[in-house]
């Protein structure tokens, strides 16, 4: 018998491959120190703003800043936004989306690598690192290193500082959305909700994962960002760039050797070992690099030791030859982006002006929508909800017009009257069942269009009076 033919061999693709951590070097310079004193302000701004503390009188929360789920409010110091007008926060997200859309066209992924949460916590926990096992040639040699008890140590205060920190990034982070008293106060003693005890888990787990260990690869691999930035550079955007024209063909140097018929780049990779996501920035452009420019002071520092003129990594222009393009702030992409956040913010100041702060709402009767009384009258059941967004109680009349013969009633009170004394609580949603009659002389309309009004207009809201039998 013939032998069968071997199958050919197969490849198996892993989805994820097992890369090296990435251990920075300490550098110092321009870019460090404006990351470091960034990331200061973000950090700090983070942790007090849930802290600042804002009268709003009794039964209101006090707090400056919070997102309330409970009461689906967002408070933002006098400004309470209901959840109908949460367009308001979307006008804002917009706005916020357009203003780095702004930021990337003039200076590509800077947002990536000054002010992106991930960049700031991942910054603080490798600072942590390097605080319990030493800078970058001593953390590579422990990860080498037999596990002794010295390395344990390390390992354990490590993980415990970054545990803390997360706990107070979770307790912060919660405090946006309820008390954060009270989250202090009953996180402690297990007297808080389940609900709590959820998100602080969610929120100072993600942050342990994601800062302590993730790191680089969430810029790399699962953030979308650097995937869609590509449509907003042109010729003129600055990013981070190796001057290839002066730095080849590059060669290690000594001190006091001169660079005739050379590059100035002395291969180093000082670059590569400052770089927060392990790239080789003379490699070219690429998607992994988030313009932190630490690589620029590193490269700096050196260029500087070998008396020659700095940037040799620097902020460039995407086209790069033996002449660069000067970058311009003002060119049609800019000019478009700057004229959509100058409309989205006169609309966002409008629609904060036109906010209501009594609003209307009537809901009518479905089963039955009218009824044929005994005296020839027809009376029709509604539901008005009255949204009082003030801080105090409101009293005033409700009408109802637009066909002949009309009148109000409720269950109890007033009956049959042409103006319904009516009281709404303060930051509520009150409701009121009320009845509307129509005279059995009035001419019988179906499906006639009515308006409830609320003290002459200050909120109205539109309905249907329905006759199922025209008499």
């Amino acid at each position: 018998m013939s032998e069968q033919p071997k199958k050919p061999e197969t490849h198996i693709e892993y989805l994820y491959v097992d890369t090296p951590t990435i251990h920075p070097r300490v550098v110092k310079g321009l870019h460090r120190s404006l990351k470091t004193w960034l990331g200061i302000i973000l950090l700090g701004l983070t942790a007090l703003m849930p802290w600042i503390r804002w009268d709003r009188g009794p039964d209101m929360p006090n707090q400056a800043i919070m997102f309330s789920f409970a009461d689906m409010r967002a408070y933002i110091f006098d400004t309470v936004i209901w959840a109908q007008q949460f367009y308001l926060l979307t006008g804002v997200l917009i706005l916020a989306c357009l203003v780095l859309f702004l930021a990337t066209a003039v200076y590509g992924r800077v947002w990536c690598g000054m002010a992106c949460p991930q960049t700031v916590w991942t910054d603080l926990f490798v600072r942590i690192e390097r605080l319990a096992e030493g800078d970058r040639n001593a953390r590579l040699k422990l990860e080498k290193d037999p596990w002794t008890a010295n390395k344990i140590a390390r390992k354990v205060y490590k993980h415990a500082l970054w545990l803390v920190v997360s706990a107070i990034t979770g307790i912060i982070f919660l405090g946006f959305f309820t008390d954060i008293v009270q989250v202090v106060k009953t996180l402690p003693t297990g007297e808080a909700s389940a609900t709590v005890y959820g998100f602080f888990g969610l929120f100072a787990g993600g942050t342990y994962v994601m800062a302590g260990w993730v790191r680089e690869q969430m810029c790399i691999y699962m953030c979308p960002w650097p995937r869609i930035q590509g449509g907003m550079l042109d010729e003129f955007t600055l990013n981070v760039a190796y001057d290839q024209t002066r730095g080849e063909p590059r060669a290690h140097a000594k001190r006091g050797i001169g660079f005739e018929n050379r590059g100035h780049c002395v291969d180093c990779n000082m670059c590569v070992q400052a770089c927060p996501t392990g790239i080789d920035i003379r490699e070219g452009a690429q998607m992994a690099c988030i313009n932190c420019g630490l690589c620029i002071d590193a490269c700096d520092a050196v260029m500087t030791r070998f008396n020659l003129p700095t940037k040799l990594i620097g902020w460039r222009t995407l086209s790069q030859g033996d002449t660069q393009l000067q970058p311009k702030l003002l060119r049609p992409r800019t000019l478009i982006y700057i004229g959509l956040i100058a409309v989205v913010s006169l609309g966002i100041l409008v629609a904060t002006d036109m906010r209501r702060e009594v609003d209307l709402s009537v809901l009518a009767d479905r089963s039955p929508s009218s009824v044929h009384l005994g005296d020839g009258s027809v009376r029709d059941g509604f539901t008005v909800k009255m949204v009082n967004r003030r801080h105090e109680t409101i009293t005033g009349k409700l009408t109802v017009t637009g066909i002949p013969g009309i009148h109000l009633s409720q269950l109890s009170g007033e009956q049959n009257v042409d103006v319904l004394h009516v009281t709404a609580d303060p930051d509520t949603v009150t409701t009121i069942r009320v009845f509307v009659h129509q005279d059995a002389e009035a001419p019988k309309t179906d499906h006639a269009s009515i308006l409830f009004s609320f003290n002459d207009g200050v909120a109205s809201a539109k309905s249907v009076f329905q006759v199922d039998q025209v008499q």
